[in-house]
């Protein structure tokens, strides 16, 4: 196992050149109800930037009417998976591809399709990569020969909310839930070390049972809280459960994913062990991405209590000092109980979660903000200018509007050719098929003088009686009427 500690930056306000403010364009999949992490982090990026950032929700595909080159750079955010069409569609991706500037992009959950998205960071042309991948284990999972003249950066997974700082909110001891915690179960193939993030609730709530404490766990989808509900939530905990976020599996061509969904999918029931025996034995924990999780920084916001697994937390936090560390065998539960019994104590550790982890700049959005600037100052050269007036605000937003209208109108017009087309083609039809009726009808009568006349004389009288008796029997009870 290869051990991983925080992320530092290799970049120093030394090494970065002078240059003027740039405009950039941020493609992201950002829409009202996105998951809070994704929101702060790209309003962080445009409050917060020294450059001007347009934001720019891009998930899909987009016209050639989009003009890239009216920028300094793209940046492309965690929120697109660069390897999918359904997120960059082929237009969208051609034209980033011709795009002479500056391209940067952010990347998270990094544990699967890594091939593919290095084969398709190096196709987009990008320049500077914000990994939350330590720089220890970089070269584990992006070989700089395979991302050649990539600026590889580590930052975190998430930053403290700034508008959490000021809340207000209960006291520890006014505060219903004891212990909370909501997760959800992990694909299997995510590896050993992953899967502690919603185990760790099923045994904490059994070993917590003869404490008689107030629980509210659950790792159900349907449980799960988000928005500012799950801020109320996490400020109703006296104390919250946590884990370090991550994987010990590297799923680099996606085989292992796949044979676990497809042994799954012929055996649901099957076990954590036996599909790790099968598939992934060698690979769980070679490498272990364990990092901070953003769930962090908001229970040091709210001035809640963390019961934290024992781990690195990408060196932001300590032991004792900014919560309260859990053996993963749970052998120390008594002495945690301690703390949560002992309201002092608890509140000792959480006043010094807020003032060191909360309220230290290191861990705000304005401190990956100066790292993603200094980046892109270092990386960015005078012939990736923009050639074109840069567009203002809300000018892409009114630009594609236009042409989805007029996109809308020429499928209207189209629709209504097609229509016209279908109809002529069944009138034609319709033609050729009264024609061909009539055609039957003449050969039918013709046939029919034919027989008449080769048929002999008593028996061609017998059977005109029986058809002027059924024409006139048909007439009486008004089946010709």
């Amino acid at each position: 196992m290869i051990p991983v500690t925080h992320p530092v930056s290799p970049l120093t306000a030394v090494n970065a050149p002078n240059i003027r403010r740039l405009n950039f364009l941020l493609l992201c999949d950002f829409m009202p109800g996105s998951a809070s992490t994704i929101i702060d982090h790209v309003m962080g990026l445009k409050e917060f930037s020294r450059h001007s950032i347009q934001i720019f929700n891009s998930r899909g595909d987009v016209s050639d009417v989009l003009e890239l080159e009216r920028f300094d750079g793209v940046i492309i955010h965690y929120s697109l998976v660069a390897c999918m069409d359904t997120y960059i569609g082929p237009n969208l991706r051609a034209a980033i591809c011709r795009f002479r500037g500056l391209k940067a992009a952010f990347i998270q959950d990094e544990y699967r399709w890594i091939n593919d998205t290095m084969a398709a960071f190096r196709q987009l042309g990008v320049h500077i990569l914000f990994s939350v991948v330590p720089q220890e284990i970089m070269d584990d999972y992006y070989p700089q020969d395979r991302l050649p003249n990539v600026v590889r950066e580590t930052v975190l997974t998430g930053y403290v909310p700034g508008d959490l700082l000021d809340r207000k909110v209960p006291r520890l001891e006014d505060r219903s839930i004891d212990v909370g915690y909501r997760a959800r179960k992990v694909p299997d193939w995510l590896g050993s070390f992953a899967q502690e993030k919603w185990l760790i609730a099923g045994r904490f709530e059994a070993d917590a049972a003869p404490y008689g404490l107030t629980c509210d766990m659950s790792t159900r989808e349907e449980d799960r809280i988000y928005g500012e509900n799950w801020i109320k939530f996490l400020a109703n905990c006296k104390a919250v459960l946590g884990t370090e976020s991550g994987a010990s599996v590297c799923d680099f061509t996606g085989e292992i994913q796949r044979n676990v969904d497809q042994h799954l999918a012929r055996d649901p029931s099957a076990s954590f062990e036996t599909l790790r025996d099968l598939y992934f034995k060698d690979e769980d924990n070679r490498v272990i991405l364990a990092v901070i999780s953003p769930r962090c920084f908001e229970a040091a916001a709210l001035r809640t209590l963390m019961i934290l697994y024992e781990g690195t937390y990408s060196g932001r936090l300590e032991p004792w000092q900014h919560y309260v560390p859990l053996k993963k065998d749970h052998s120390n539960m008594a002495e945690v109980m301690e703390v949560l019994h002992d309201p002092v104590r608890a509140q000792e550790i959480v006043d010094r979660a807020y003032r060191e982890v909360a309220l230290n700049p290191d861990n705000s959005f304005e401190a990956m903000v100066r790292q993603v600037d200094l980046a892109i100052d270092r990386r960015y050269q005078p012939d990736m200018a923009a050639t074109k007036r840069c567009y203002a605000e809300g000018e892409i937003v009114a630009l594609l509007e236009r042409e989805k209208r007029r996109m809308r109108r020429r499928e209207l017009v189209q629709k209504v050719i097609r229509k016209a087309k279908q109809k002529a083609k069944q009138m034609a039809n319709q033609t050729v098929r009264r024609r061909l009726v009539v055609i039957v009808k003449i050969v039918a009568a013709k046939s029919v003088v034919h027989v008449a006349r080769l048929t002999p004389g008593p028996l061609r009288r017998w059977a005109k009686r029986i058809v002027l008796r059924h024409t006139r029997i048909r007439r009486l009870i008004g089946i010709d009427a």
